[in-house]
């Protein structure tokens, strides 16, 4: 995930036109050379793509690729035409941005998963959420859907993109984690429902998480892993036993919820165990039955 300044600029003036090296040249005052390479980075990332035209000769113009995230980029740049992009999206402020663009998550949390330092994100940050970009309750921080839902549709779709064979699930840079539904699409290590069996909930599944790079995993990334496969009461009991059986501590669950952007979803587990549930899948006489198949009592 890579976007600096001159990218986003080159990129704004060929969605708008301006769509060969020798015009963008020209616009900038720069060098053929240096165009070139913006160009290369720009279709290494999945916004643009090279189209060839016929005048006086073969040439190339360059057009925004058919890309999720290069069409809301180009929506998002239509839509706030006075707006300066490379002001609030380029370098650092991208990658601080993205890792708020799941869900609540804490400064020390997104400053962890985006490599950048809580200095440096103490400096933007004010002019960010003056600008109602993110959210802030309390220590939490999220990007402001509500006021900017292009802006957290191409951040989300950006930080997803990733060419994989398997349903994408969540991507930072060069982590991954997807979902295949055939043995010989593994990657990587296995994760989620798929490595449950390890550690005392034995879970037929018919599609696999995977996580790469491989890597060794904790019980909790395991755990957190499996909650992007929580999507009925059966999955939603089955994680909550997990996490009861291998007696898991909230405190070192928490942040790797948030760097996978599951910190609603966590925490509104947790509470279902104490009072009403406000998940519409949780059903407690099913939890119940299916903790007590795994030895854990007292639900």
């Amino acid at each position: 995930m890579r976007l600096s300044k001159p990218m986003i600029k080159i990129f704004t003036q060929v969605v708008r036109g301006t769509n060969t090296i020798e015009k963008l040249a020209s616009l900038n005052k720069k060098s053929r050379n240096f165009i070139s390479e913006v160009l290369s980075d720009l279709e290494k990332e999945g916004f643009i793509a090279k189209k060839k035209y016929f005048s006086a000769g073969s040439r190339i113009s360059f057009e925004a690729s058919s890309t999720d995230h290069a069409l809301k980029l180009k929506e998002l740049l239509f839509e706030y035409h006075t707006i300066s992009f490379e002001e609030l999206l380029a370098d650092s402020k991208l990658l601080f941005l993205a890792a708020l663009s799941g869900d609540w998550t804490t400064i020390d949390a997104s400053s962890s998963l985006s490599g950048i330092s809580k200095h440096m994100i103490a400096r933007y940050k004010p002019m960010l959420q003056n600008r109602g970009i993110i959210a802030r309750d309390g220590d939490l921080f999220m990007v402001n859907r509500k006021a900017w839902p292009l802006l957290a549709d191409f951040l989300l779709s950006y930080k997803n993109y990733a060419v994989i064979n398997g349903s994408l699930k969540w991507r930072y840079q060069d982590e991954l984690l997807f979902e295949v539904d055939d043995k010989s699409l593994v990657q990587g290590c296995l994760s989620g429902l798929a490595k449950y069996k390890d550690y005392g909930v034995k879970v037929l599944v018919v599609k696999a998480l995977c996580r790469l790079p491989k890597a060794r995993l904790s019980k909790e990334e395991v755990f957190v892993h499996s909650l992007f496969q929580v999507d009925d009461s059966r999955t939603l009991s089955l994680a909550l036993t997990f996490y009861l059986k291998n007696k898991m501590h909230f405190s070192k669950v928490l942040p790797i919820a948030m760097k996978y952007g599951k910190y609603t979803l966590f925490t509104s587990m947790i509470r279902s165990l104490k009072e009403e549930s406000a998940l519409p899948y949780f059903d407690r006489n099913n939890f119940k039955r299916i903790a007590h198949m795994y030895g854990v009592k007292n639900v």
